[in-house]
């Protein structure tokens, strides 16, 4: 508006402001599970929500200890964003170990097939997988 600068130009410096810092733009998005295990690993998830298997019942107003060991199994599949992420955070924390499963590992053709066989909105069953 106050500037000399094109449309081009200043979309441009606003961009790079945005990605400044960042090693792979396409990388930015934090999956769900991200925030899950993050508040696992705090202490925070709560037990109603999360029923945890373990030796040691927690104690009444004590924070709970971080588990040394997670399974997460995803019924319907991961993705390979949630695989990286169990990845980078096994690297950063290594008192804990992530372990990550699923029924499928889905990438973007996969995941529009499992789309596709939902049943439609007049509720029919879903056609049997090929």
């Amino acid at each position: 508006l106050f500037s000399n600068k094109t449309w081009l130009a200043a979309t441009k410096k606003s961009l790079q402001r945005n990605i400044k810092g960042v090693q792979n733009v396409y990388t930015q998005h934090s999956p769900y599970l991200a925030q899950t295990l993050d508040a696992l690993l705090k202490g925070t998830l709560t037990e109603t929500q999360y029923p945890h298997l373990g030796s040691e019942p927690p104690t009444a107003g004590a924070k709970r200890r971080a588990p040394v060991e997670v399974i997460v199994f995803m019924v319907g599949g991961v993705t390979y964003e949630e695989s990286r992420y169990v990845s980078e955070m096994n690297t950063a924390n290594p008192g804990v170990r992530v372990l990550l499963g699923g029924t499928t590992i889905h990438n973007s053709a996969s995941f529009l097939e499992e789309v596709k066989r939902l049943p439609s909105a007049g509720g029919g069953p879903a056609p049997p997988p090929p």
